[in-house]
């Protein structure tokens, strides 16, 4: 069945409200434990079906924003989703009352009671209408990109049109892209201001009602975060400064002597003299070079990947009005997953492809998961599949890349190492935010500018008017719509270039230990999961200095 082919309807809340108040009635009578597993299965049914259908109205939302019917679908589930949580709360709360708790616990593992203890102390049904202007508050930040439109030598451009003109290798014309970016950026400021300091008071006093001194101890419940804390995130983010920021400074002066130039700034986001790589087709191209691609790499890829073309589960093309960015969703109640992105002719493409097939590959293999919160892990375990997969499909990017394969695999390495400051500035940003959420819009832009000059020195925005003066970070979409997600992204890099590392040294058995991982899905914490991979903690210093001298060694051998 086609994506186009999927049944969808609006659920009818009070129905549902109805039957799962019925559950719980019949939950709490039980009198084996028997009974009560068949009722968590049936919940879990009514669950699939319900998220199934917020699913694509949300997809059908990112896939045309413009589109009345989709705005109107998108905003129902977006305003009803707090009271679904609230519904599914009282479940929950049901479970961990249960006389029948130690018989449950064995059957559905210790995990499972962990996620419901976070559930449990991070909701309250007081929270659903600030849930809700939330999710409006996300929604509007989310229009108010996708809705940009600009000009440039004959064309009408969204954001993601403006990327290859990002990445030519005139620099006048990389330039002039990154102005009308910043123009965008400066002439919705205000809306831009109003949005975020709506978000982070909004967000307080979720936090105030749940009794927290401020957001970020909620932030990290809401991120299912049981085996680590905001100190260990301290220490995390510590250990690139000293590890990684001055390889990157290495890095950087590197690519300032190749391209000549006597000072880099912002838009001079090339490597090589010639222009970065770029895939020698469009997006049907690189879909057939995809189909090889993971046809070799293994029964279990080719299954997956075949299924994805057939069956329509794909949305890779730049459009207007469509959302920015790329993502994974899923459809639990049809066990199908799907990969959305804007490709825009650069080695993007090729990245955001595998990126994404990776969170996808990983949804499809953890299908059978006994429970509903383990058909997803937790969201930095959720990165280690997709960026890994970026690596584990490294003897595949001649095909994509031709000539120029030497050229992406010099480019995405040294860009992913590079790409570590960033992640914990961003994070380091949103943990001083939500500290100090009566900060005004200025005092932000002065603590971003701040910071960057510890994680990210030498930063040159030239006469950019709205990015010189901190304005980069709202950019950002996961710091308007996901708090703390960011740092997610570089704990699961660490654990993705030791799966580089190990496909130099035993392809199988590298492989063998990821395909574990994603059959796994979210049966254990980020820290189990990561032992279960093989491979170490991001939070070990140890971790660091052996990735970066393997990185730095690479790089050295394979200078172009």
């Amino acid at each position: 069945m086609k994506y186009s082919e999927f049944p969808y309807k609006r659920i009818d809340f009070n129905q549902l409200k109805d039957n799962v108040y019925s559950m719980i009635s019949r939950f709490n009578a039980s009198e084996t434990v028997d009974e009560q597993i068949k009722i968590i299965e049936e919940y879990q049914n009514t669950q699939k079906e319900t998220q199934t259908f917020g699913s694509i109205a949300h997809l059908n939302f990112a896939r045309n924003t413009k589109d009345s019917k989709a705005i109107e679908e998108n905003k129902f589930y977006d305003e009803i989703g707090p009271e679904i949580a609230a519904i599914d709360n009282q479940f929950t709360k049901a479970i961990n009352e249960s006389k029948f708790k130690s018989e449950l616990l064995d059957k559905f593992g210790k995990h499972f009671f962990n996620l419901i203890d976070m559930e449990l102390k991070s909701f309250d049904p007081k929270l659903v209408n600030l849930m809700k202007e939330e999710n409006e508050l996300s929604n509007e930040y989310r229009s108010l990109l996708a809705g940009a439109e600009m000009e440039y030598k004959g064309k009408k451009l969204n954001l993601a049109g403006l990327s290859p003109y990002m990445q030519d290798t005139n620099r006048k014309t990389r330039k002039e892209a990154y102005q009308l970016m910043d123009s965008f950026f400066k002439e919705n400021e205000t809306k831009l201001d109003m949005i975020f300091d709506k978000l982070v008071k909004v967000r307080h006093k979720k936090a105030q009602v749940l009794n927290f001194d401020n957001f970020i101890p909620l932030g990290y419940l809401n991120m299912n975060r049981s085996d680590y804390g905001a100190k260990e995130v301290d220490e995390y983010r510590k250990q690139i400064v000293k590890h990684i920021v001055p390889l990157v400074k290495t890095i950087n002066k590197k690519r300032k002597d190749i391209l000549g130039y006597e000072k880099m700034f912002v838009y001079d986001t090339l490597y090589f003299k010639e222009g970065n790589p770029k895939p020698k087709g469009g997006v049907d191209f690189q879909v057939k070079q995809a189909e090889k691609m993971y046809s070799e790499l293994s029964t279990e890829t080719r299954d997956f990947f075949n299924m994805m073309v057939s069956e329509e589960l794909m949305d890779l093309e730049n459009r207007p009005g469509k959302s920015g960015g790329g993502f994974c969703t899923s459809f639990p109640s049809l066990e199908r997953p799907y990969i959305f992105a804007n490709f825009n002719n650069t080695d993007h493409d090729v990245t955001v492809l595998t990126h994404e097939a990776g969170h996808a590959f990983q949804c499809y293999q953890s299908r059978n998961q006994p429970i509903n919160r383990y058909l997803w892990p937790t969201y930095e375990a959720c990165e280690i599949h997709s960026m890994s997969m970026e690596f584990l499909t490294w003897d595949w990017m001649h095909l994509f890349f031709k000539e120029d394969t030497d050229k992406f695999l010099f480019k995405h390495l040294a860009g992913s190492l590079s790409f570590l400051p960033y992640g914990a500035l961003v994070d380091h940003f949103q943990h001083w935010v939500y500290e100090n959420p009566e900060a005004n819009p200025k005092e932000r832009k002065i603590q971003w500018l701040s910071l960057e000059k510890i994680y990210q020195p030498g930063k040159d925005y030239d006469n950019l008017d709205f990015l010189k003066n901190g304005g980069f970070w709202q950019k950002q979409a996961h710091i308007y719509e996901m708090p703390f997600y960011y740092i997610d992204y570089t704990l699961a890099q660490i654990c993705a270039f030791q799966f580089w590392i190990r496909m130099q040294e035993d392809k199988e058995s590298a492989w063998t230990d990821y395909l574990k991982l994603c059959k796994a899905g979210g049966s254990m914490s980020f820290l189990d999961l990561v032992k279960l991979a093989g491979i170490k903690s991001p939070f070990d210093p140890k971790v660091f200095e052996e990735v970066a001298n393997k990185i730095n060694d690479w790089l050295k051998n394979n200078s172009l």
